[in-house]
């Protein structure tokens, strides 16, 4: 069928419709002249068919000389040209069929030979790209190779994409695309990830330490976690280790020489003290019972010094390394606890950073925890993370019967964790050079666990929001009825939050919320939400500047406990809608043990649903999408709560009908446009 309608048949069809045009034109024109002037029409008919067929026969003719000449070539040119696009044809285009299609041949040489040359040149360009690019490779394997520290890169569930020769002699017969806990002891490593995700929403990028043992137990590794970032997004991480076998044994052995020496030095000690205490008892001894006595003082002595001596090499062969500490959140460890008691805890005090292995320390207090709720009597839990000079302390406060130093000291005794071996929270007191003990504190008990205090990072409330911290966090599972429903169809809550700065882990706190409903598309607003919060803390100045809410402002307001379970309320049964909505949710959800709420509706996000409407344009900033829709701010509620929700309402409302055009009509559908757009890169300013 192309071949029918092509360049020939069309030529084909011109001529003929030629032939007949001229056919046509002298068959009329003997038809007038015979109507005119008259005459035997035989005549007339004999000249219209010696005309006809002296028409067809040179149209004919031409048609086929042009065909020869014109259209073929041209066809066979263009079918060279194409093949040349398509493959790698090096000969040039015979011009001699085209002889009489003047410059074009020639026209369509210097294309082949400028397609040839950029591929010359594209070629050469590869060949020094791949080139550089093997040398690299090759620096790269050396590198790798010859690093005395093992190095994994993992994805970030912990598939294994890359590791050297010394993490495979560590971690034993490792593999790409096999999971890194199949090889060491999983806990302390994804505590580290933990913290260093916990690290990058205060805005740190910095690695986090740990100690780890192998999966079989045989070894323990320090090794440092560092996140890998691509366009804004977690892409895996890489962890580079060592052995640290040899220095928590040489640790160890320094403890035990030191029990050896007193229990060495006890002894001596007690016999020289008993000898002087008969001696200055009975000045007048004989001299032979005295001579006993001094000989036998002497032996003691003897001991005594050898012990010294032999306890003092001992000592210098063996190595000492202080136990692995990082900076942690006080925070951090807290919620870690919260999520593995069984008991109700509660959380007080302002943001804290402690210099500590962080797992170690959320094992050792799970243990006093779970010595405290053995028995039903003590209630009323409470941690806390206080200031004291250059120390922060870690106390665990309860009702209820108390507890003695014996309990205590038997809690210190039991194994920290599998991934730690035969390490106990002892040997990790000893390591981080404190002590633990409990004492009366106001009408209760309390344990206290002191620890070096660490510098907080500074936080600019001028900064954008963090962009997606704590991306799981805001989506709730949505399936069902619920999933299959058109967005016009379901109510909506949009809100925002105002807050004492930007890491809701790190110790802000919410200071406003403000809510609207969206009810058949329209705003609700006489059913508004607009509460300021009491944070517990001091609202910074930085973010007064911001928001413009002072200490002053919200002396007398609720606490979050209470607006939290009335914001639950107001929200009931709608979907939530924020514009950067998992900054916000981040303080909701880390609030529900203090409400008694859960917020496990499904949210939306405005930036992430205009990431997916305007993928061309990397501008999602609310007073950008405000200009885009034509929806007013007026300045003096921006950077407010109930201000930037009215915006927020009016633009999501507007991208409901860009949404249903481009076929996200359920929530279904939303929820997995807003997936797709986790990816946009971190330089956009949202």
């Amino acid at each position: 069928m192309g071949e029918r309608l092509g360049l020939r048949l069309r030529f084909a069809l011109f001529f003929a419709a030629l032939a007949a045009g001229g056919v046509a034109a002298v068959v009329a024109g003997l038809w007038i002249a015979h109507g005119r002037y008259g005459g035997p029409a035989e005549g007339y008919v004999v000249a219209g068919l010696v005309a006809g067929f002296a028409i067809l026969a040179l149209t004919t003719w031409i048609g086929l000389l042009f065909d020869q000449n014109v259209a073929n070539p041209i066809r066979r040119l263009a079918s060279d040209l194409h093949t040349r696009a398509q493959a790698e044809v090096g000969a040039g285009i015979d011009e001699t069929p085209a002889r009489y299609l003047g410059a074009l041949a020639p026209a369509a040489n210097e294309i082949n030979a400028a397609l040839a040359e950029a591929r010359a040149a594209q070629d050469r360009a590869i060949a020094r790209e791949t080139e550089r690019l093997n040398r690299e490779k090759a620096l790269f394997e050396a590198l790798l190779r010859d690093l005395a520290e093992g190095v994994v890169v993992a994805t970030p569930d912990n598939r294994i994409m890359l590791y050297n020769r010394v993490a495979q002699e560590l971690l034993g017969d490792i593999g790409l695309d096999r999971r890194l806990e199949g090889f060491l002891r999983p806990e302390p490593l994804l505590h580290a990830v933990n913290r260093m995700e916990a690290r990058r929403a205060r805005g740190q990028a910095e690695s986090e330490s740990f100690l780890v043992a192998t999966a079989e137990g045989e070894r323990f590794l320090l090794g440092r976690v560092s996140p890998v970032v691509a366009d804004g997004a977690h892409v895996g991480h890489v962890v580079i280790f060592h052995d640290a076998t040899d220095d928590l044994k040489s640790h160890a052995e320094r403890d035990h020489l030191f029990n050896e020496l007193l229990e060495h030095v006890r002894r001596p000690a007690a016999g020289i003290g008993a000898i002087l205490d008969v001696l200055q008892a009975d000045s007048e001894l004989p001299a032979e019972t005295r001579a006993t006595f001094d000989a036998a003082m002497r032996d003691e002595i003897t001991r005594l010094f050898s012990t010294l001596r032999d306890m003092s090499r001992r000592h210098g062969e063996a190595t000492t390394r202080h136990w692995p500490l990082t900076e942690v959140a006080a925070e951090d460890i807290f919620d870690a606890l919260k999520a593995r008691c069984r008991a109700p805890l509660t959380v007080r005090g302002g943001q804290s950073f402690l210099r500590c292995d962080g797992f170690a320390i959320m094992e050792l207090l799970a243990r006093v925890l779970d010595g405290l709720t053995e028995s039903d009597a003590r209630h009323d839990i409470t941690l806390k993370a206080e200031r004291h000079d250059t120390e922060v302390w870690l106390t665990v406060e309860w009702q209820g019967p108390e507890v003695t130093e014996g309990m205590i000291d038997g809690w210190m005794r039991t194994p920290l964790s599998q991934s730690y071996g035969d390490y106990s929270g002892r040997d990790a007191l000893d390591g981080h050079r404190t002590e633990i003990w409990c004492e009366t504190a106001g009408d209760g008990d309390r344990i206290v666990l002191p620890l070096q205090a660490a510098g907080a990072p500074a936080l600019s409330p001028e900064d954008s929001r963090p962009e997606f911290y704590d991306f799981d966090l805001p989506q709730a599972e949505v399936s069902g009825d619920l999933a299959e429903r058109p967005l016009k169809d379901l109510s909506y809550v949009v809100f925002d939050t105002e807050t004492t700065g930007l890491a809701p882990r790190g110790g802000d706190e919410i200071v406003q919320i403000a809510g609207l409903r969206i009810v058949n598309g329209r705003i609700l607003h006489g059913e508004a939400f607009d509460q300021l919060v009491d944070p517990g803390r001091p609202i910074p100045p930085g973010a007064t500047a911001v928001h413009g809410i002072d200490d002053a402002q919200v002396r007398d307001a609720p606490k979050m406990d209470e607006v939290g379970r009335a914001f639950h309320d107001f929200c009931g049964g709608s979907i939530l809608v924020a514009h950067n909505a998992p900054f916000d949710m981040t303080f909701l959800r880390l609030k529900e043990a203090q409400i008694g709420r859960r917020f496990d509706q499904p949210a939306l996000c405005t930036v992430l649903l205009s990431a997916a409407l305007f993928e061309h344009t990397g501008e999602h900033t609310l007073d950008a999408l405000a200009a885009r829709f034509g929806v007013s701010i007026p300045p003096e509620l921006r950077h407010t709560a109930m201000g930037d929700t009215v915006a927020t309402a009016e633009i999501f409302l507007q991208m409901q009908e860009l949404m249903r055009a481009r076929g996200i009509e359920t929530l279904g559908d939303a929820v997995g446009a807003a997936e797709r757009m986790t990816r946009i890169r971190k330089a956009q300013n949202y």
